[in-house]
């Protein structure tokens, strides 16, 4: 198979300019639920190492998605700008906690920093987005995603402006690293945008608080048993089986609101082993979770199914239904360095109620509580 690069994409689908069809179907990749992280990290390379104008438009969508797989809102940008548009490269916005404002972050992209990078470009889109649609100015940050690793001219021109205090920048490597973090922990939105937002340099305690966040969505869960104790019965995988026990609403879910639910993605080929093996692999979990809950990629689009944990255990200890080299390629891709998480027996159930796909996309693991999963409306309610 033919692998699709940006070069291949623009000789087949023509010139990369706003509205162009090869613009709208590299878009339509990127957001694909299948496309993966690696995938994307294999396109950042390529726009990064381009020297073409659509490599440069290119890394401005990629970037926008990165932002869109860490929980954001996302506006995609104009290549060229408009008199009767904002010409930010995109702007990311954050549904706030009920009586804040939305936050929203202007989106500039730079290839290098070869070129001097004015903080006034990124200000005045902020100052023009505050004035059109009537926003407070202290939720309305400016963030700089530079295509390099040297940011240090930047941040010292950031430092000398009027905006030092609502501009930030990052590599668009460490965005990536950022997206890498949040999908092996599971690291939640609010996370994220505590580090990419400017912090509390006054009260210290808001950073110490972030450090151990991060801290502990990165501490690996140790194997054997870790969820509730075991129900009666038990389960043997099989090929073909079918562990799930029925349907169940989610307000019939037993147990404390703040306990803790991974979600995991699933493509539709990957319901026969969830099936088979009334668990799911393979996976990094670096949590302790009380249930799993089973986001269907694809036409489903929604949390469909739903389990409560029995343990986690290494990929190479799992009892399978097939061998593990089956799995290579096929349903749930083997990786021996990931985990299995193992179910309850008859703990595994359809939602009667699935939790159907809003604006965020479980690209990776996340998690959430009891309480939000119940209650949830959209998948923007648990991510």
């Amino acid at each position: 198979m033919v692998e699709l690069t940006l070069d291949l994409l623009v000789d087949i689908a023509g010139e990369y300019r706003d509205g162009s069809t090869s613009a709208e179907k590299f878009r339509s990749i990127l957001e694909d639920e299948q496309t993966t992280s690696e995938e994307v990290e294999q396109f950042l390379n390529e726009a990064l190492n381009g020297s073409e104008s659509y490599h440069n438009r290119a890394l401005q969508d990629i970037v926008n998605n990165i932002g869109q797989r860490l929980g954001f809102t996302v506006e995609y940008g104009p290549y060229q700008g408009t008199t009767d548009t904002i010409g930010n490269d995109g702007l990311w916005s954050s549904n706030a906690s009920e009586g804040d404002e939305d936050v929203h972050l202007v989106v500039e992209t730079k290839k290098s920093t070869a070129y001097t990078i004015d903080p006034g470009q990124a200000g005045g889109y902020m100052d023009e987005l505050v004035a059109e649609q009537n926003l407070d100015s202290s939720s309305v940050y400016g963030l700089y995603v530079i295509g390099d690793d040297d940011v240090d001219t930047v941040v010292s021109t950031i430092r000398g402006s009027e905006y030092r205090d609502h501009i930030r920048t990052i590599p668009a490597s460490h965005l990536l690293t950022l997206l890498a973090i949040q999908e092996e922990s599971g690291l939640q939105h609010e996370q994220i945008l505590k580090l990419l937002l400017p912090l509390d340099t006054i009260n210290v305690g808001s950073l110490v608080e972030l450090v151990q966040d991060v801290i502990e969505f990165r501490e690996p869960v140790q194997t054997g048993t870790n969820g509730p104790e075991q129900g009666v019965g038990g389960w043997t995988p099989e090929v073909d089986a079918n562990a799930v026990v029925g349907q169940l609403s989610r307000s019939n879910l037993e147990g404390l609101d703040d306990a803790k639910v991974a979600i995991f993605p699933s493509r539709e080929d990957g319901i026969p082993f969830l099936k088979e093996n009334n668990a799911w692999g393979f996976v990094r979990v670096n949590q302790d979770p009380e249930y799993v809950g089973m986001y269907i990629t694809g036409d489903v689009g929604a949390v469909t199914y739903v389990a409560r944990v029995k343990e986690i255990v290494p990929a190479t200890e799992a009892t399978l239904a097939r061998s593990l080299e089956s799995y290579i390629g096929d349903q749930a891709n083997f990786d021996r360095d990931k985990r299995v998480v193992v179910f309850e027996p008859d703990s595994l159930f359809e939602l009667s109620d699935p939790i159907p796909l809003a604006t965020r996309v479980p690209y990776g693991l996340r998690y959430t509580d009891l309480g939000s999963f119940r209650t949830a409306e959209t998948t923007d309610d648990i991510l």
